[in-house]
C-alpha cells in the first residue's frame, strides 16, 4: 500500500512537471524523501474485549527508528540487493524511519505550498517489567491495582509503522535567489499537517500463562488520525535538487485499532506525542 502510494506521488510529481514546463507556468514541485529520528513517549493503553475493560496508565514507549537494522543505512535493503534480490531489497527499503512528501507552490504566492506527506515513525513496549496503575474490569471484576504489564502483555510494538497520511500546508521564505533558481538557495520554512493514519499493530498477550499472538495486521479506522508540525531549512544550491533538514512534533491519535480475532468486538486506544528530527533530499520539477 506504501509503495503504490509512493509510486503516485512519483508520477504525479513527473506529470505536474511536464505540464509546467508545456505551459510556461512558473508554479514550483517538489518531492521529497527524507530519513529521519523520533523521540520516547508515553501513552495510557486501553484494551477493550470479550468481559475487559481495563486502561494502563502511563506506559513507557520507546524509539527504535533504526530498527531492525540499528543502523542509518537500511542494510535490509542493501544486502539483498547486493544478492542480486531486488523483490526483496524493494519489500525492505521500508524499514527504517522514513518520510516522503509532495509540495506543490502557487504560482501567484511561491511562499505557499500544498501537498501531501506519508511518515513512517515506530513505536515499542520494550520495558515489560513497567510497574503501572491499572484501572476498569478485569474477567468481569472491578479493579484498581498497580500491575507489572509483562504478566498480561508480553510484546506490544507498532513496528511497521504508526504510518501518518497527510494533506500538508508550508509556508517558505525564499532567500539568496539568483537568475537560474528564483525561489532562493535559501528556504527557512514552517508547516503543518493532518490527515488519517494507518497503525501496524503487533501485540502478544498471555493466555493459560502462554504468550498468544493476537494481533499482527495493519489496522485502518476513522479513529485513527494524526497531526504534526514542523519548522525546518532547504539548501537548494542547484535548480533540480537540494537536501533539508526538519524538526517536527506529531500527535497519533490510534482509537480504531483491535485484535485480529475479534475485530468487531475489541478496541485497543492509545495517543501520544512524538518529536522528530528529518534529513533529506529535494528533487524539483
Amino acid at each position: 500500500m506504501k509503495n503504490y502510494l509512493l509510486i503516485g506521488i512519483i508520477l504525479l510529481t513527473i506529470s505536474c512537471g511536464i505540464t509546467t514546463t508545456k505551459n510556461g507556468k512558473m508554479a514550483v514541485n517538489y518531492f521529497e524523501y527524507s530519513r529521519g529520528k523520533s523521540s520516547h513517549t508515553t501513552s495510557d493503553l486501553h484494551l477493550k474485549y470479550i468481559n475487559n475493560n481495563y486502561t494502563f496508565k502511563d506506559m513507557k514507549l520507546i524509539d527504535k527508528s533504526f530498527f531492525p537494522d540499528d543502523s542509518i543505512i537500511p542494510n535490509a535493503f542493501f544486502k539483498p540487493l547486493l544478492r542480486l534480490n531486488p523483490g526483496d531489497a524493494l519489500k525492505a527499503f521500508t524499514e527504517p524511519y522514513y518520510s516522503y512528501r509532495f509540495i506543490h507552490f502557487l504560482k501567484n504566492n511561491p511562499n505557499i505550498g500544498i501537498g501531501i506527506e506519508f511518515i513512517h515513525l515506530k513505536v515499542f513496549l520494550e520495558d515489560m517489567n513497567q510497574i503501572l496503575n491499572m484501572t476498569g474490569q478485569l474477567n468481569g471484576k472491578q479493579i484498581n491495582q498497580n500491575a507489572k504489564i509483562g504478566d498480561y502483555i508480553t510484546m506490544f510494538n507498532v513496528s511497521h509503522g504508526v504510518n501518518h497520511f497527510g494533506l500538508q500546508l508550508t509556508y517558505r521564505w525564499m532567500l539568496n535567489k539568483t537568475k537560474k533558481i528564483q525561489d532562493g538557495k535559501v528556504q527557512p520554512y514552517v508547516n503543518i499537517a493532518v490527515g488519517p493514519a494507518v497503525p501496524h499493530l503487533e501485540m502478544d498477550m498471555l493466555e493459560n500463562r502462554t504468550p498468544r499472538r493476537v494481533a499482527y495486521s495493519y489496522q485502518s479506522g476513522f479513529k485513527n488520525w494524526g497531526i504534526g508540525a514542523g519548522a525546518g531549512i532547504r539548501f537548494k544550491p542547484w535548480q533540480r535538487f537540494g537536501f533539508y533538514i526538519e524538526y517536527k512534533v506529531t500527535y497519533s491519535h490510534l482509537y480504531d485499532m483491535y485484535l485480529d480475532e475479534l475485530k468487531d468486538s475489541s478496541n485497543i486506544q492509545m495517543s501520544f506525542s512524538v518529536h522528530h528530527l528529518q534529513w533529506g533530499l529535494s528533487f524539483i520539477f
